[in-house]
């Protein structure tokens, strides 16, 4: 059986092995019993955003495609609110909840075809691809129980230019200041999406990184003098191994006061740099001899779901009781019927999208 790593493993196992340690599916596997109670807008608008973007509804009006996205948000937005048993969710939040969401996505359609220059050819992907091992060429990194190492995650979107290039697209709800260009260039997860993509579908080389950043007060923020413009087709539906060279700056961005997108294109030498960290550090997280200890930090802590018993342990106590008491073991993974990107739908031109329940 592969042993499987997804990127929220890699992102705890370096912020912080111990809650790495309680939260992996590869360790203790445990959850609390108790959730947040909050909901989660940005979850809920790239569930809408999926929708947007489906390919086989792209080259339609999009008045047509805008209830399709509102119902994909208040989806969300209320199997999010029943997941927590409505703890802190009244009728009153939720209802402003979806209202602010269906604003926010209707500024987005105004001013996204200003800059869409490309088609969509998948949304929502999930993707699993080999680790190889840094010291032995065209073998694959494993265990020390002899398990192959995988990689998996879910790309937003993947999309294809006028010059046949492939790019992949993550989308970004920002509640502060635009992310610094600096840590775009750095962002690990997308730059891992683009190192793995050609190895989970051989020989589609990936362009680059797409950023699209959605301000959550966009609906507020000048959007209003955004007017619907049709987005341009690039006409490009099928998925081909072989894409395009294109030139120019390695970044690019552009937007207004409520949006921004960022083009960054990714070299050969900056993935290969990306696969040989992601297998450095797969390969300290499955070591016999691994430690784990906390690293404390504040903005981190504040928000740790395992702060509790993190802290019974520091004391030198045995923290069995708490983790019995407020946390459970996860159920298995269940793939989501008709989701989106979970299964394989035709990028033909009117292919037809998942039924989708109301």
């Amino acid at each position: 059986m592969a042993y499987r790593i997804h990127a929220s493993d890699r992102t705890a196992f370096k912020r912080c092995r111990r809650q790495w340690d309680l939260s992996s599916r590869n360790r203790q596997n445990l959850e609390p019993i108790a959730g947040s109670g909050l909901i989660d807008l940005a979850q809920a608008v790239h569930d809408a955003l999926a929708v947007y973007y489906f390919p086989g509804m792209w080259e339609w009006d999009r008045s047509i495609v805008a209830p399709l996205v509102h119902q994909a948000l208040e989806r969300s937005v209320r199997t999010q609110a029943k997941a927590v048993g409505g703890v802190g969710v009244d009728d009153q939040a939720l209802q402003e909840t979806l209202n602010c969401g269906r604003a926010l996505l209707d500024a987005y359609a105004a001013w996204a075809p200003t800059v869409d220059h490309f088609t969509p050819i998948r949304v929502d992907t999930d993707f699993e691809a080999n680790i190889p091992d840094p010291a032995t060429p065209g073998a694959t990194l494993v265990t020390p129980a002899g398990a192959e190492i995988r990689y998996c995650d879910r790309v937003d979107l993947l999309a294809i230019d006028s010059d046949d290039a492939y790019w992949v697209v993550q989308h970004r709800l920002v509640t502060d200041d635009w992310a610094d260009h600096d840590a775009l260039q750095l962002d690990e997860r997308s730059i891992a999406w683009s190192w793995a993509w050609p190895q989970f579908y051989l020989g589609m080389q990936i362009t680059g990184t797409m950023y699209n950043e959605i301000r959550a007060d966009a609906s507020d923020v000048g959007a209003s003098a955004t007017h619907p413009v049709r987005h341009q087709q690039v006409h490009h539906r099928r998925m081909y191994a072989r894409s395009g060279t294109v030139s120019g700056e390695r970044l690019q961005a552009e937007g207004t006061d409520a949006f921004r997108r960022t083009m960054i294109r990714r070299g050969a030498a900056e993935l290969a740099a990306a696969g040989a960290d992601l297998a450095a550090e797969v390969s300290a997280a499955t070591s016999t001899d691994l430690v784990v200890y906390p690293s404390p930090e504040p903005d981190v802590c504040a928000q740790c779901s395992y702060r509790t018993p993190c802290l019974i342990l520091n004391q030198g106590d045995d923290a069995t009781g708490e983790l019995s008491k407020s946390y459970r073991h996860r159920p298995p993974e269940s793939v989501q019927e008709g989701r989106l990107g979970g299964v394989t739908w035709s990028m033909n031109r009117g292919a037809a999208p998942p039924r989708w329940p109301i």
